[in-house]
């Protein structure tokens, strides 16, 4: 049984103001690259998880949470699931793998439609060892301005080839996020990378600017949230 929080954040990370959820860690999938070292799996958001986990938050009525979606102020900056998953669709008690649960989905985008925000989130349902080809279809028919799911990578050949799948891809990887921000801090142009399937179209590589500027946030940022990037966002690990 999956619960799902929802709460107008204080977050310095994320902007004051900033409305986020948390998914209980059902709703994650073993082929998660981060499955283990996830960073919401320690400090203060591993606290609220747990409680979430336990059922001690939220609900776990997925109507009940769209509801409270659509009651989120209008023009409002709506980041998805702080840690957890998209909602799946549970096949049998114990199933490691996990597909996204399109009616749920749905739903929620319904949601956001009509409270007028601004939605984004990040996945790694994309990796899923059964399910991947579906979940990816998936995402490409969900995403759309003012209603993101980012696919999470690790590895450059990972999010490019994802890139080049047309989907608004982000990277976990120190030492990528490391060149991108040498690549503006010390030439002013971002760094490019390319896969080794095919070397002959480089792609853009965005450091996120929280992680290395004094000043910004996800609610000023806004680069997670934008739609049809010609470019890879990357994080280093924390």
């Amino acid at each position: 049984m999956s619960f799902f929080h929802l709460s107008r954040s204080s977050n310095k990370k994320l902007g004051r103001g900033t409305y986020a959820s948390t998914s209980s860690w059902d709703t994650c999938s073993v082929s998660c690259g981060l499955y283990k070292e996830c960073y919401a799996k320690k400090g203060p958001q591993s606290w609220h998880a747990k409680k979430v986990d336990l059922g001690q938050r939220g609900t776990n009525n997925w109507d009940t949470f769209c509801e409270q979606v659509e009651n989120i102020p209008k023009g409002s900056l709506f980041r998805h699931n702080v840690s957890g998953d998209l909602p799946y669709v549970e096949h049998y008690s114990g199933e490691t793998w996990r597909l996204i649960d399109t009616v749920k989905l749905d739903k929620l985008q319904c949601s956001t439609v009509n409270a007028g925000i601004t939605f984004y989130t990040y996945t790694h349902l994309t990796v899923d060892k059964k399910y991947s080809a579906q979940n990816i279809d998936t995402v490409k028919r969900f995403s759309q301005p003012g209603f993101v799911i980012n696919c999470s990578t690790e590895s450059i050949s990972n999010a490019v080839n994802r890139y080049r799948e047309n989907l608004d891809v982000v990277i976990t990887n120190t030492s990528v996020f490391n060149m991108a921000v040498n690549a503006i801090k010390e030439n002013k142009t971002p760094l490019e990378v390319v896969s080794t399937d095919d070397i002959s179209q480089a792609v853009k590589v965005i450091p996120c600017p929280e992680q290395y500027t004094d000043s910004a946030t996800c609610k000023t940022c806004k680069l997670c949230a934008k739609a049809n990037r010609n470019f890879i966002i990357a994080f280093k690990k924390h």
